[in-house]
């Protein structure tokens, strides 16, 4: 994957211009959650909805549709796939996906793809409990998965990126 610095963009930092023009589902997020569905199984709990960040005071990338929340299900095996196919895919291609962060609730830890700073960058542990006492609860099966403000209008279908 190329790190252009460039990509990263703060959503919760976004401006009234962006919160006219970023309100609904990102087309991007769209295909990408089509194409884990049908790969993966799994469920669509969340894009565009407006509210801000779990345990903060700042609009949640959702406000933006800049968020999927992707259920993968309840079985050992289905986090064993997560662990071991959907993650690393995600991770490989996430400059073709357009994909800036994800957040691995059961497992406690938050992955960025570009940042500053080298120490933001790839996977950070998380404090068990934080984002709304989500963060490392077995009960927490989902992924959070971000766009970049780049490709937040890419609708193509994510087979067609490759």
């Amino acid at each position: 994957m190329a790190e252009n610095m460039d990509k990263f963009y703060n959503w919760q930092h976004g401006t009234a211009g962006d919160r006219v023009k970023f309100r609904k589902a990102s087309p991007n997020l769209v295909a990408i959650n089509d194409y884990l569905c049908k790969r993966w199984g799994g469920t669509n709990v969340g894009i565009y909805v407006v509210r801000n960040i779990k345990d903060g005071s700042m609009p949640s990338s959702h406000s933006f549709g800049a968020a999927l929340d992707w259920r993968y299900g309840d079985s050992i095996t289905a986090r064993k796939k997560v662990i071991e196919e959907v993650l690393p895919w995600l991770v490989d291609n996430s400059s073709e996906l357009g994909i800036q962060a994800i957040h691995d609730y059961v497992g406690c830890n938050v992955w960025r793809s570009v940042r500053h700073a080298p120490q933001k960058r790839g996977w950070l542990k998380q404090p068990k409990g934080s984002q709304g006492g989500a963060m490392g609860q077995s009960w927490a099966r989902w992924l959070h998965i971000e766009t970049t403000k780049l490709d937040w209008k890419n609708g193509r279908r994510v087979d067609e990126r490759f």
